[in-house]
C-alpha cells in the first residue's frame, strides 16, 4: 500500500503568538565547574530556562542519587542539590527504576515548581515502538525518562500549581528516545519556558483505506531525541482554537498534480 506523505501547512494558534527565538542550543557550552565524587555511572541532562535560554541547571543522575545545579553556577557539591530517589512502588535500585521529586527552581523573580523525574523501564513499549525495540536490542538494560515542571509565565495560565504552566518531556518524542549522557559533553538539552510552536507527537504512518490518529503537541524543541517539551493546554488555550494541518495525497497517475487537503483539528486529547 501507498503510504500517504504528510506536511504541517498551519503550525500556529492564534492565541500564541510568541516568536521562536533565535536560540541556537547546539552552540551552549555544556561543561560543569564542580562535581562530587559518583558512587556509580553518572548521567547527564541539562534544562534550560526561559526564551533566550540564559538559566541552565544541570542534572546529573548517579543511581539513586540525583544532583541538581539549583542556582545554575555550576557546583554540584553545594548543599541542597542532592536529591535521593523517593521510596515506593516506583522505585527499585535493583532494575534501575527510580522517581525523584526535586521540589522548586528559582530563575530570577520567577519559581519554577515541582521539579520531577521517573526513570522507567521501557519493556512495555518493546513490542509496538520501533524506536524501543532497537533501542532495547542495543542495551536490555536500558531505561526511559520522564521529566516535568510547573512553569510559571508571565501573562500565561495553566493547571499546575497557583497558575503556572505544565511542561515535560514524555519518554520520546517524533525524533526518538530520550537518553540522559555518559558525559556533559553530550547531554541532551530540555527547554523550558522556551518558544511555543506545534509538532508532531510522534511519528504517523498513514496508510489508504485505513484509519490512524495524528497526533499533535504544543511544544518547545530542546536538543536530542526525546527532548521536546510538551505543554499541557487546558486553561493555556481557549477551547475555541484549532490547528490545522494539510495532507498531500500522491497522484493516483503519474504526471498527476497530488491532491491536498486542509483539515481543521478541533479533537482535544
Amino acid at each position: 500500500m501507498n503510504t500517504l506523505r504528510i506536511a504541517i501547512a498551519l503550525a500556529c494558534i492564534g492565541c500564541l503568538t510568541v516568536p521562536l527565538a533565535a536560540v541556537d542550543l547546539a552552540k551552549i557550552e555544556r561543561k560543569i565547574a564542580k562535581e562530587p565524587v559518583y558512587k556509580s555511572k553518572a548521567k547527564y541532562c541539562l534544562l534550560v530556562f526561559g526564551p533566550e535560554a540564559k538559566t541552565r541547571v544541570w542534572l546529573v543522575q548517579d543511581g539513586d542519587t540525583l544532583y541538581v545545579d539549583r542556582n545554575a553556577n555550576g557546583d554540584l557539591t553545594e548543599a541542597g542539590n542532592k536529591v535521593t530517589a523517593k521510596k515506593g512502588d516506583y522505585t527499585n535500585a535493583e532494575e534501575g527504576v527510580f522517581t525523584f521529586e526535586a521540589g522548586d527552581i528559582n530563575v530570577g523573580p520567577l519559581l519554577h515548581k515541582n521539579l520531577h523525574l521517573s526513570i522507567i523501564k521501557l519493556d512495555y513499549l518493546a513490542d509496538r515502538d520501533e524506536d524501543a525495540k532497537v533501542y532495547l536490542a542495543k542495551d536490555p538494560k536500558a531505561r526511559g525518562y520522564m521529566l516535568g515542571m510547573d512553569i510559571e509565565m508571565p501573562g500565561r495560565q495553566g493547571k499546575g500549581l497557583g497558575g503556572r504552566v505544565e511542561q515535560g518531556v514524555c519518554i520520546r518524542d517524533v525524533n526518538g528516545i530520550l537518553k540522559f549522557a555518559d558525559r556533559p559533553e553530550d547531554a541532551p538539552i530540555i527547554h523550558f519556558g522556551g518558544p511555543f510552536q506545534i509538532t508532531l507527537f510522534d511519528r504517523p504512518h498513514l496508510t489508504i483505506d485505513r484509519q490512524t490518529d495524528l497526533v499533535l503537541g504544543l511544544g518547545t524543541a530542546g536538543l536530542g531525541a526525546g527532548t521536546t517539551t510538551y505543554s499541557r493546554y487546558e486553561m493555556l488555550i481557549p477551547e475555541n482554537v484549532h490547528p490545522k494541518v494539510e495532507l498531500t495525497y500522491p497522484a493516483s497517475r503519474p504526471g498527476d498534480t497530488p491532491i491536498k487537503e486542509l483539515y481543521e483539528l478541533k479533537e482535544r486529547c
